[in-house]
Order: C-alpha cells, then sequence, then structure tokens
C-alpha cells in the first residue's frame, strides 16, 4: 500500500516537461549560433532570405510555450492528487457505504444497506445469501422508484442469528412483464488503508476489498449507524 505512489506519475511526466524545456533551449541557442554566424558571413549584394529563419523563431515560440503549458497542467495535476490522496486518508479507519453486494458481518451489531429502485419495478425481492451461497434471508422489497434503505439485522428468516463472515446483499425486480430490471445496491463497509492504482485512481481498501473513492456513497464515524428511514428485517420478516 502506498500513499505516494498517486503522485508518481504526475511527477515523471514534470520531469519529462522539464527535460523539453532543457533540449528546447539548448536547439534554440544553436539555432541563434548558426543565424549569428549565416548573417556575419552573408554576401552584402545578396542577402538571404528571412523567411525561413522568421518560421524557425515562431516555431520555436509555439512550442516553448506548450511546454509551460503542459508544465501548468501538470502542477494543477499533482496538487489535485495530492488534494484527493489527503481527502482518502481522511476515510481511514471510517465506516463506509459502497457501490457493491458483499459486505462482513459481525454476528452481533446489525448491518445497513441501501438499494435504489429503477422506475418500472412491479416486484422485487431483498435477499441475505451466506458465502456457501445459501439464502439466509428474503423479504419483499419496496418497489418505488428510488433509493431506499435496509437494516439486516443478522438473523435468518426465522430468527436465528447467523454467525460472522461474508455475505452478499441482492435486490432482484421485474416488470408487470417479467422483464429483469437491474438494481444498484449498496453495503457497508469499513476503510483500514489507502492505495494507489497504476493508472493513479486512488482505491480504499474496504473489508478486504478495493473500491475507487468515487464509489463511496455514505461514510460515518466507525460503530455508528443511522437507522432512519430504513426496512428493518426484526420487523419485516
Amino acid at each position: 500500500m502506498s500513499t505516494v505512489g498517486a503522485t508518481t506519475g504526475t511527477s515523471g511526466t514534470a520531469s519529462t516537461a522539464t527535460t523539453d524545456q532543457k533540449t528546447l533551449n539548448g536547439n534554440f541557442d544553436e539555432f541563434l549560433t548558426l543565424l549569428t554566424t549565416q548573417l556575419k558571413n552573408q554576401d552584402p549584394l545578396s542577402p538571404m532570405d528571412s523567411t525561413q529563419f522568421t518560421n524557425q523563431l515562431v516555431q520555436f515560440s509555439g512550442v516553448e510555450q506548450q511546454i509551460k503549458g503542459n508544465d501548468t497542467l501538470n502542477k494543477l495535476l499533482t496538487m489535485q492528487t495530492l488534494n484527493m490522496t489527503a481527502l482518502g486518508v481522511s476515510f481511514i479507519g471510517k465506516d463506509v457505504e459502497v457501490a457493491g453486494n458483499n459486505f462482513m458481518s459481525d454476528g452481533v451489531k446489525s448491518s445497513s444497506m441501501s438499494y435504489t429502485m429503477p422506475d418500472g419495478a412491479a416486484a422485487g425481492t431483498i435477499s441475505i445469501t451466506n458465502a456457501d451461497g445459501e439464502v439466509v434471508y428474503s423479504k419483499d422489497a419496496d418497489v418505488t422508484a428510488g433509493s431506499h434503505n435496509f437494516v439486516w439485522d443478522g438473523k435468518d428468516s426465522v430468527g436465528n442469528p447467523m454467525p460472522a463472515g461474508t455475505y452478499t446483499f441482492k435486490v432482484s425486480a421485474q416488470t408487470a412483464t417479467k422483464d429483469a430490471l437491474n438494481v444498484v445496491t449498496y453495503v457497508p463497509g469499513h476503510v483500514t488503508s489507502l492505495e494507489s492504482a497504476d493508472d493513479g485512481t486512488l482505491l480504499l481498501n474496504v473489508s478486504g476489498q478495493s473500491v475507487p473513492l468515487t464509489d463511496v456513497r455514505k461514510i460515518s464515524e466507525a460503530g455508528s449507524t443511522d437507522t432512519s428511514s430504513t426496512e428493518n428485517s426484526s420487523t419485516s420478516s
């Protein structure tokens, strides 16, 4: 895991821009030396055409401005990456809700989840599956279009407490004509660390899974719960 790796790409680009600038300066100095030499040794009665030199000066100027512009963009990108890294670090130790299906249950506390029901749903089912693929809890889902919260109390459909472990939260839905609908689900997790992908994307380690920082939907202090406006498994089974 590394919080420094996120800036490696921008640092490398900035180094490249510096090298390009030095190369341009060296070529420009050589050009001026050549131009001065040719001007000193030209035939006064048949002076050389200055158009070519003017065009080269314009090209040098354009390349120089482009390099400076790239350098400015690299600095802005580096600052943005550092700001995102600082934001990601602030997530460590917090409880979050992220897009996905798998979550960890400690076998004691309730687990808060949510889902977004699309338009046109006529029927839907909420299910909790254990690591062996067995459905341990299920109930009808709210088919009203929009976001819905759901709290699983850690018990199966008949009230027996389930052991600690990894579980899968799934919401299936279909239209009146039995066409399946895609329901986006969000599950709880705990952020333990921050890392950077090869492309510079910041990833949070959430309950053992790498999750993009942008996938976080909710963040709260560890151990806090918000059960307002929820569908609770203990009262709806």
